[in-house]
Order: structure tokens, then C-alpha cells, then sequence
């Protein structure tokens, strides 16, 4: 499962636009100015939207695909049957990071007072040791980890967690957080995660810099496979591509080296779709 990072539109230039000359093939390029421009109208379309959304039902996603191959129709009408409903998320690059921390404080709001719950929040209070691991200074990120925290602090009104991770500020400290968590574990277990990147890398710090840290890079299957690990929570996550199936997804389930030490597991579900996640309900 590796979503790929940006997808590449023909587009016509013409002299009169400003556009740059052709090039000796003959082709037609569009030139910086209106790749610039492009680029900023998809931005400014996607800003208008909520962080995350309610909890809607799939009419959107269905009309989505209502006119693209068949394999992706059935693939929507069995996350239909099978799911309760689903959560859309901003497209900007940090929609996987979003989506699990907003399900996992929703999963710590929903199960308050149980062993699961009290287990979970010792293995999250414990990644503020792993940052010693990334050389990391403690005493600036903890003024993340203390955002995440009112997050996770369930409230009587459940429909109070939704206003809170609207909000850009304590949205945006969140994903840090959890960007931050994820790179340090790769480097304190860099001898298991590194193998994955040296074809593209030569250190596993370098990647971190690259794939991890910043802002806007989407995670991948490494990434992700770090938070569960870091978290203790299993990432249960329902590919909508192309593969020929009897009509049903396939879900990718990836689950923590150390789970929880407590009998009953919850488990984060999103939606993938090439370059993007959301999160869904199980009936």
C-alpha cells in the first residue's frame, strides 16, 4: 500500500497566456505561473472545508464513483452495507495523521473507565519518553502533548470532541505530536525500519526528515506502521483501488508489536483511497 504523493495533470499553454515556449518535441507545458495558480485554487477549495466532518452516510462517496469503473461502484456499496457511516477529512497532506488522532481520542471518550481505556493512556503518556530518542527538546513538544491531552480529556457533551479538534491550533499540535511520536520510534528501532528505506535513503534520519517531519507529507504504510507500534493500537484500514475482488474490500490490518495488555482491543478504521484517508464506522 504505498498512495502516491501528487498526480500529474496535462494542461494547454499558449504564448498569449505567459505560458513557456514549446519545448523541441513539440510538447505544450504549462509554465510555473499557471502550475502555481493551479495549485493554489485546489488549496483554496480544499481550506473551506471542515477539518472533520459529522458523521455522514456514503451518498457523496457513491456519487463520487457513480460514473467511474464498476469494481470501485460494488467496492462503495459494500463499505455501505457494512459500515455505519464515515467521517470526510481535509485533504492536506496530514489526513492520515488527522484521522487516527481524532478516532483514537473518540475511542478514549467511548470507552472511559475501562481497562482498555486505562492501558491506553499509560502507552500514550509513554511516548513522551521516546522523544529523548530523536533528540528532540522534551520541554518544547510537551506543549503538544499537553494539547493532545485536552483533547483525550472526554467531556460530558460528546459532540464537545469535534469542536475541539475543529479547531486549527489543537488540531494542527495534535498531528505534530503524532509526527513527532512516529519519527522518534523509528529511531529507537531503527534497525527494524530502516531496511525499508534505504533504497530511497541512505539513513533512516533522512527519511524522517523528508517523509516524516514536515508538514504536508502524507504518511505511508512506515509511518503508519510506527504509530501503531508507538500507540499500541491496531490500524484497521479499508482499500478502495482497483483489485478485482468478489465486490468486497480488502482491509489492511496492521497490528501493534505490542498491543495493549488488556483482553479487549479497539482498533482505528479508516477509508483509503489513492492519496487520501478518512475514517469509518463498522456496523
Amino acid at each position: 500500500m504505498s498512495p502516491p504523493r501528487t498526480e500529474g495533470q496535462d494542461s494547454e499553454n499558449s504564448d498569449k497566456n505567459g505560458g513557456a515556449a514549446e519545448n523541441v518535441t513539440g510538447d505544450s507545458r504549462p509554465s510555473d505561473e499557471e502550475i502555481l495558480k493551479y495549485q493554489k485554487e485546489i488549496l483554496k477549495d480544499e481550506i473551506a472545508k471542515p477539518l472533520i466532518s459529522r458523521v455522514i452516510g456514503f451518498e457523496d462517496l457513491k456519487q463520487e464513483y457513480a460514473s467511474g469503473l464498476e469494481v470501485f461502484r460494488k467496492k462503495v456499496d459494500y463499505i455501505a452495507s457494512t459500515c455505519s457511516g464515515m467521517r470526510a477529512v481535509r485533504k492536506d497532506g496530514s489526513c492520515f495523521y488527522r484521522a487516527f488522532s481524532f478516532r483514537l481520542c473518540e475511542l478514549l471518550w467511548e470507552h472511559a473507565g475501562s481497562a482498555w481505556h486505562a492501558a491506553a493512556m499509560k502507552r500514550i503518556e509513554g511516548t513522551k519518553d521516546l522523544l529523548s530518542y530523536g533528540g528532540y527538546d522534551q520541554e518544547l513538544l510537551i506543549d503538544f502533548y499537553e494539547v493532545f491531552e485536552t483533547a483525550m480529556a472526554k467531556q460530558n457533551d460528546p459532540e464537545k470532541l469535534l469542536e475541539i479538534l475543529q479547531n486549527e491550533y489543537t488540531s494542527d499540535a495534535t498531528v505534530a505530536y503524532i509526527r513527532v511520536v512516529a519519527g522518534a520510534i523509528m529511531m529507537r528501532d531503527r534497525d527494524m525500519y530502516e531496511a525499508f528505506v534505504l533504497d530511497s535513503y541512505p539513513t533512516i534520519e533522512e527519511f524522517i526528515a523528508a517523509q516524516v517531519a514536515p508538514v504536508g507529507v502524507e504518511a505511508d504504510q512506515i509511518q503508519i506502521a510506527a504509530i501503531s507500534n508507538a500507540f499500541g493500537i491496531p490500524i484497521h484500514i479499508a482499500n478502495l483501488d482497483p483489485t478485482q475482488t468478489a465486490g468486497e474490500v480488502n482491509y489492511h490490518e496492521i497490528t501493534p508489536m505490542e498491543p495493549l495488555p488488556v483482553d479487549q482491543q479497539y482498533s482505528v478504521v479508516l477509508l483509503y483511497r489513492p492519496g487520501h484517508y478518512e475514517i469509518l464506522y463498522r456496523k
